[in-house]
């Protein structure tokens, strides 16, 4: 600030205070002389009778004698400090000169830094929780003025919290968690939503708000890993904290960490999510024969086949990579029947089949003539999937290369168009029926 534009404002405060608007710092000191109940009576009349009737500037000088002869008159409250925070403000927001507005603003806020001990002195009554919380809710609510000090909020909400958990709603304690996620404090945010975990223990509200910052506040896998294997350490018998490192301990490929979890989550927890998630990662590793054992074992837990079509899919697989591939075929047809449009299920049964045209190996005309029935199950996928489209009509065009030529439609007979049944020789198991395809 230049000498010229402080020597401004120092004349402009002294105008304002000469004027009776407001009031300096030193002007609500208690003055030495009691006054009688009659004026006190006739300056609080005088400065009410303005304010009821909206004539803020006019119930300032009355009002700053009632502040600072008789605080708590009538009612031995803050009643008095409370309008003096309105008056303020309202006379503040029709300010058009920027100094003016600034000044109105700074003598809302001396009233909320004040009033407690001016109270206390007066042997009022007063909540030291309401005018920190007060001042909190002042600045954010007047953020257009008082920009500069927003960062103070969530602070003033936090300090309010301290004193009364009780007394504070989810809005602002949502606000205090955001503040510190604002800040980049995520361990002060993970304290506090323990404070608020211990302090509304049987609240649902509060366990949402808790649920949804925990899970917002640790996005990437390995900030959630280090953030869930810190809460393991301090809570190690919680199912569902083992449950989530063990499913990040796989997405990050901890394969160390996923074997010494996964017998600690069988031994806490026997749920159909839990044999899922443990089947998945033994499938992924190759050990075919014990996940499906466990994703049977999910399908009988409760709530199993609320999840029918992954397990089923997932048991298809197994079975496959046993070598199985027309009880393979069963699971995947399983999985179609929980769900028609399930794509991958459809794009399984495909590959099932070019497994079986590999395993026969003559590649003779009826080995390419099941290739037909092959590229009819990557259309449907296609048709009905959208998520594995792409990949389905990549496989088909793939496989159409191999279709037997247009000599051997001629040799054998065959017709475009004509239905044609796939249920001979080293095929007899497949029993299902495609039409003859051009080359």
């Amino acid at each position: 600030m230049t000498i010229k534009t402080l020597v401004s404002t120092i004349l402009l405060m002294l105008m304002i205070v000469g004027a009776g608007l407001v009031a300096p710092l030193e002007a609500y000191a208690q003055a030495p002389n009691e006054p009688d109940q009659q004026q006190k009576a006739m300056y609080y009349s005088l400065y009410y009778e303005d304010f009821k009737n909206e004539n803020y500037e006019s119930a300032l000088e009355n009002l700053r004698w009632i502040l600072n002869k008789a605080p708590g008159f009538p009612r031995n409250n803050d009643r008095n400090f409370e309008r003096a925070v309105k008056v303020f403000r309202e006379v503040a927001v029709k300010q058009t000169d920027p100094e003016s507005k600034q000044a109105y603003f700074d003598s809302a806020l001396v009233i909320f830094d004040t009033a407690v001990s001016r109270l206390k002195d007066a042997e009022a009554e007063v909540s030291e929780y309401d005018w920190i919380f007060g001042k909190g809710k002042f600045i954010q609510e007047n953020a257009e003025h008082l920009q500069d000090l927003q960062p103070q909020v969530g602070d003033l909400y936090r300090q309010a919290f301290e004193m009364d958990p009780t007394r504070m709603q989810p809005y602002y304690v949502n606000y205090i968690v955001a503040d510190f996620a604002k800040k980049d404090d995520k361990q002060s945010a993970v304290d506090f939503l323990e404070t608020i975990e211990s302090t509304y223990p049987d609240d649902e509200e509060f366990a949402t708000l808790v649920a949804n910052w925990r899970n917002s506040l640790f996005t990437s896998p390995d900030e959630r890993y280090e953030f869930v294997s810190n809460q393991l350490d301090k809570n190690p018998e919680d199912c569902d904290l083992v449950l989530e490192k063990l499913e990040l301990a796989m997405e990050l490929g901890y394969r160390d960490d996923v074997y010494e979890l996964s017998e600690q989550v069988l031994g806490c927890e026997q749920s159909a999510r839990t044999f899922r998630i443990i089947g998945k990662m033994k499938l992924d590793d190759g050990e075919a024969e014990e996940a499906f054992t466990l994703f049977e074992s999910a399908l009988e837990q409760p709530g199993g086949t609320d999840n029918a079509r992954e397990i089923y899919y997932n048991m298809g697989i197994a079975q496959q990579q046993l070598g199985r591939l027309s009880r393979a075929r069963t699971f995947f047809r399983q999985a179609l029947q929980a769900d028609p449009s399930y794509g991958p299920a459809l794009m399984a049964i495909g590959d099932l089949y070019v497994t079986a045209i590999a395993n026969c190996g003559s590649f003779e005309r009826e080995d390419r003539a099941v290739y037909w029935l092959v590229t009819d199950y990557y259309d449907r996928a296609r048709s009905v999937d959208p998520t594995i489209a792409s990949a389905a009509q990549r496989k088909s065009r793939q496989y159409r290369a191999y279709y037997p030529d247009q000599e051997a439609l001629f040799f054998k007979g065959w017709q475009a168009g004509q239905r044609y049944v796939v249920d001979y020789g080293c095929y007899s198991w497949i029993g299902e029926a495609t039409t003859v395809k051009s080359p």
